[in-house]
């Protein structure tokens, strides 16, 4: 009999809310060896995928990304002006790209700091130069997948937290409505419910009217 280890306090995306298999991407690289370009660039195009562009340094490509917004970034760490961890971060928290880094260096530091920038961190894989293509290939793979996982989970999140806030909304109008007109409670929410069914108007806009005059606009 197996055992089922998932966490059942993280929401777990449905089979049918996350691709299953990914076509060809777009991507940017960075990094400050031509020689390292050019062969990631012939590497990405056998694979089938397509650059957006190339750059030198961390702040080149950071602009670059704000320009072609492209699914996946291949990062390498040494570059000037900024290092590829910390623009592989600035990719995720502005622009919402994952990163994948492509180094010649493997130190603990390097973990350390990607580790310490938690969900934030952006980075879905960590390769050692030189990277031969099927290695690549399953890099950007996995990296694609994992980061599709991680939207669908933020989003569904998102659509939780709202879902909180619009209750919280309406309890707070209804019990303005209890103590402005003297109603009892279930007759509060009948009746922010009849507004905005006769308004056609949802409950939630009805119920932030209320908060914000204080009263009900019948």
């Amino acid at each position: 009999m197996s055992t089922n280890h998932h966490n059942p306090g993280k929401p777990r995306p449905s089979d049918d809310q996350v691709p299953k298999t990914y076509g060809p991407v777009r991507l940017l690289i960075a990094d400050d060896e031509h020689l390292v370009i050019a062969s990631l660039s012939a590497a990405v195009t056998e694979l089938g995928h397509s650059v957006v562009g190339f750059a030198g340094d961390g702040e080149s490509a950071l602009a670059l990304a704000r320009q072609t917004k492209p699914d996946l970034a291949l990062l390498d760490i040494r570059m000037p002006k900024l290092n590829g961890i910390d623009l592989a971060r600035a990719l995720m928290t502005e622009l919402g790209i994952p990163s994948l880094i492509i180094s010649g260096y493997s130190e603990h530091e390097h973990v350390a700091k990607i580790q310490s920038f938690g969900a934030d961190s952006g980075v879905y894989g960590y390769l050692i130069k030189p990277v031969e293509v099927p290695q690549l290939r399953v890099a950007i793979g996995v990296a694609l997948h994992r980061a599709a996982i991680d939207n669908h989970l933020d989003g569904r999140i998102d659509q939780l937290e709202n879902i909180l806030a619009n209750r919280r909304a309406v309890e707070q109008a209804k019990w303005i409505l209890v103590k402005k007109r003297g109603w009892d409670e279930p007759t509060a929410h009948e009746r922010l419910q009849r507004v905005a069914r006769d308004k056609r108007r949802p409950l939630i806009e009805i119920a932030q009217a209320v908060i914000a005059t204080g009263d009900l606009a019948e």
